[in-house]
């Protein structure tokens, strides 16, 4: 019988060790999974930052692509046909039509624009153009400004200023 209760004895006290070596071995695998767990919530948090930049990039792109679609421009620039012979040539460089575009020079620089009856231009188409007939004399700058003015398809007027020179 003493045997047995020593036998009994020992297989509780080996119950007793066998837990206290299990708990001791789940400290560090709970260490790790925590320190693991960690790692990969902070990688989670990073995709999830750069995930709201490139949505955000993406929105600004469509955006910018939206207003350069619905965007006008009209621009001007006297060019040299022949000696002394000078045209103004007036574009839309936008991608919308404009209406009522006309091109003037800022102050008096000499230059004198012939066939004033077309403008203002009723109505010019992206890509599209019209020229004027301009004439110098002794005394004209040979750099000045443009002024192109026009109306969206909104009516709202636009004005754009733009050096410009003269080549002889």
């Amino acid at each position: 019988m003493n045997v047995i209760n020593t036998i009994v004895d020992f297989l509780k006290n080996w119950k007793d060790v066998i837990e206290i070596v299990i708990t001791l071995l789940t400290i560090p695998i709970s260490i790790i999974a925590y320190f693991k767990a960690s790692k990969a919530n902070k990688l989670q948090n990073k995709i999830n930052e750069i995930e709201l930049k490139l949505k955000q990039y993406e929105q600004e792109k469509m955006e910018k692509e939206k207003e350069e679609a619905n965007s006008s421009c009209v621009e001007a620039r006297v060019v040299t046909i022949g000696k002394g012979k000078h045209r103004m040539k007036v574009w839309n460089s936008g991608n919308i039509t404009v209406h009522n575009v006309s091109a003037r020079f800022e102050g008096d620089v000499g230059i004198i624009i012939m066939d004033r009856e077309k403008q203002p231009f009723e109505e010019l188409e992206p890509g599209k153009n019209y020229e004027l007939v301009v004439v110098t004399y002794d005394g004209s700058t040979t750099k000045f400004k443009i002024i192109t003015e026009w109306e969206d398809i909104n009516g709202v007027k636009h004005q754009k200023s733009q050096m410009g020179d003269l080549k002889y």
